[in-house]
């Protein structure tokens, strides 16, 4: 799978930034939205591992994560009813609201969805904060010097949101989407949270985030909704696979496990311009963004081009995302199970001596008079004890 951490040679210009202690002025950091700062990215993405890059993906690194991912390379123009009209409303209208911006986009990703019945779109909404990158926050971050001084970050709110419909999944897929879950610093996790970071659409995989004012805010706003994103799906893939990781320690496979793609729509709602960009977690819960194509939203060709692409998208997550995800589930549904069988005994238990157990005294009489299964019975505490830490899902 591509990586967007790989051949960044033109990224050290924009790891520059002006130190905390520098701010003389409160009126350098904006109230009306933490995007226009000119220091979020130092201080909100960066602590919480969010880079995002400055320029657009050069042409080797982009071909090479289209191929990857399957996607066309080059732009495909695509003239539809929806495209030329969203094309003429922009251009006409001199001052466009996010209201009426959100509802044309909405009609451009509903168009590309129509064909996939496994996907669902929704327009607004917070969401949930299991699944949000917490990076910043830890005791070394708050009793860190000022210049290094960090905030946590927002709780994504998009535009517009892309995932899977509830219809998707079976109703035992369903099932195991609604339990807790433990993270690898052993806190609990609300996996109905991190599957539906916003209600009714299961992990996401493309955002839309509008700004007024500037296409770096709509990038910054965007970086959190796709990291949220990814960071889902990674917790999901930690849950899944850490007592085949526990046990068989970490490997390729683990790695690529963990790597997520997702996509955003940045939109500078002043300018009527628009980027699509690429978030990459690389398989270690550093995200990465980079801008793919910048398009004008005014012109009828460009929008061709972006709704080209987002069928393409939409093509992926339906071939390539969800197999993922269901792959992710049956690991799941296996540890599931494994916990609830009444004579599994976890591999931990044959890698410690059975006779040091067996001088252990049990009621009803010598471990060798019991029988197999209640010999399995009796020996649950044991096993709670010595096993690894299963995923529990209620």
């Amino acid at each position: 799978a591509p990586s967007l951490s790989e051949s960044r040679s033109s990224f050290s210009s924009q790891t520059q930034y002006t130190p905390i202690t520098l701010l003389t002025n409160t009126s350098q950091i904006s109230s009306a939205s933490p995007y226009n700062s000119p220091f979020y990215r130092q201080h909100t993405l960066k602590p919480n591992n969010i880079i995002i890059e400055d320029a657009v993906l050069d042409e080797e690194r982009w071909s090479r994560a289209a191929f990857a991912l399957g996607m066309p390379y080059g732009d495909v123009f695509r003239a539809t009813n929806e495209t030329r009209r969203f094309a003429n409303k922009v251009s006409r209208k001199s001052n466009l609201s996010e209201k009426c911006m959100t509802d044309l986009v909405m009609t451009l990703v509903q168009a590309a969805t129509k064909p996939h019945r496994n996907l669902h779109t929704k327009a607004g909404g917070t969401f949930h904060e299991d699944p949000v990158p917490n990076g910043a926050i830890t005791t070394d971050a708050l009793l860190s010097p000022p210049d290094t001084w960090s905030m946590p970050l927002p709780v994504p709110r998009p535009n517009i949101t892309l995932g899977f419909a509830t219809k998707t999944f079976t109703p035992h897929e369903l099932e195991l989407q609604s339990g807790i879950i433990s993270t690898s610093a052993g806190l609990p996790c609300d996996l109905a949270k991190v599957s539906q970071p916003t209600p009714d659409v299961f992990w996401p995989f493309f955002t839309v985030d509008i700004q007024p004012n500037s296409l770096n805010a709509a990038q910054n706003a965007s970086a959190g909704s796709a990291s949220t994103c990814n960071n889902a799906l990674a917790l999901l893939a930690e849950a899944a696979d850490e007592p085949t990781m526990q046990k068989q320690g970490p490997s390729l496979f683990w790695n690529s496990r963990r790597r997520v793609h997702s996509f955003s729509l940045s939109i500078n709602l002043d300018g009527k311009v628009a980027s699509l960009n690429m978030h990459d977690s690389g398989g270690s819960l550093v995200h990465h963004a980079a801008m793919i194509r910048v398009y004008r939203l005014d012109d009828e060709r460009d929008v061709e081009a972006l709704y080209s692409r987002l069928t393409s998208i939409c093509v992926w997550a339906d071939n390539t995302r969800l197999p993922a995800i269901v792959d992710l589930l049956e690991n799941l549904d296996g540890l599931v199970k494994l916990e609830s069988k009444q004579d599994f005994v976890s591999d931990a238990f044959f890698n410690h001596d059975l006779s040091s157990v067996a001088g252990m005294g049990y009621a009803g009489g010598a471990i060798g008079s019991i029988s197999p299964p209640k010999r399995f019975g009796g020996l649950k505490s044991v096993m709670r004890d010595i096993s690894p830490r299963w995923l529990r899902v209620s």
